[in-house]
């Protein structure tokens, strides 16, 4: 049963890639991934954490490097640009990998051809959260549809600035439901969240960690679907958005890229010693810690996810008009 999950997971994994042999590739030199933000959250937390367990497997120290600014693109170029030799890697989010060559007008890297996908360490779906001051009668996205159809003009929604995902994920939305809706940014969740909870914004997208607190038992806004494809195991009770429209999947995902200039023995080898510690009982126990689910995925597929993704939210910063220069 196990290799058969395996098998329908990765896709056309084949079997020297699910154990790591131990005369495959071995890094010459300490292997550095290389985090696009600063310290303290999630994506430093998995990334920190998948290299205390790749040490022992890769027979070489994994450090994390914190590479901040630009939207990631410095860490992207970073990467990039750093010597072809599998020792260093980028934890990436959509941002980066799917984003960014529509957000920006000039890139030093390209992230279509620079970088191939080797594992997913987790995914963490996003909250459409309402205000119950501005909106008392939603509580369903249906309802939330509905309201915004029947006001002339449409309706403002907050995100946590221009061109965020929280934003591209309402540009999505509105897409899908025919909506007219008004962009109100902010410098993130902290201040879209207060303005929420007075019944300034009547709604918005928000991340998991910041809105989560706002919506438990006597919480100030209420939770009305979660953007992952299904419901959100640690939010069961909380919609999907696909439940109400069909095929929407907009959760935050992170994973780790290389470059593709790689040789393929290299890739293999890194992707089989990410497999051995995302499969792992350790890692699905820090998920469930961390409220993020697994997405154990092989190469093949995880190429297939990273076209999807590219063209969707390519579209959908087209759709707002969003620049980040």
């Amino acid at each position: 049963m196990r290799a058969t999950r395996r098998l329908v997971l990765g896709g056309a994994l084949s079997a020297p890639f699910v154990a790591y042999a131990q005369d495959a590739w071995r890094p010459a030199r300490p292997v550095r991934l290389v985090v696009p933000f600063a310290p303290g959250g999630l994506t430093d937390i998995l990334a920190r954490a998948v290299a205390d367990q790749l040490t022992p497997i890769l027979g070489q120290p994994v450090v994390v490097e914190n590479r901040a600014g630009a939207g990631g693109n410095l860490a992207a170029e970073a990467v990039a640009r750093a010597a072809p030799d599998g020792t260093s890697l980028l934890v990436a989010t959509q941002g980066i990998i799917a984003i960014n060559k529509a957000l920006f007008s000039r890139l030093s890297y390209d992230p279509d051809a620079d970088f191939v996908p080797i594992a997913m360490l987790a995914q963490q779906p996003n909250l459409l959260v309402v205000s119950p001051r501005a909106l008392p009668e939603v509580t369903t996205l249906a309802g939330l549809i509905a309201a915004v159809k029947a006001k002339p003009g449409g309706m403002p929604y907050g995100s946590n600035g221009a061109g965020s995902f929280t934003h591209l994920s309402m540009e999505l939305l509105r897409s899908v439901a025919g909506l007219e809706l008004t962009h109100v940014p902010y410098r993130g969740s902290a201040p879209l969240l207060t303005d929420m909870v007075a019944g300034t914004i009547p709604f918005a997208f928000d991340g998991l960690a910041t809105s989560a607190p706002q919506v438990g038992p006597g919480g100030a806004l209420r939770a009305i679907a979660v953007t992952s494809a299904t419901r959100f195991r640690a939010m069961p009770d909380v919609p999907a958005v696909a439940e109400t429209l069909p095929g929407f999947d907009a959760s935050p995902w992170y994973g780790v890229f290389a470059q593709s200039k790689l040789d393929e023995p290299v890739l293999a080898a890194l992707e089989a010693a990410f497999r051995r510690v995302v499969e792992g009982p350790a890692w699905a126990a820090l998920l469930a810690q961390r409220q993020a689910d697994a997405m154990p995925q092989g190469r093949v597929a995880l190429a297939q996810l990273m076209a999807r993704e590219r063209q969707v939210w390519r579209d959908a910063v087209a759709r707002s008009g969003a620049r980040a220069d």
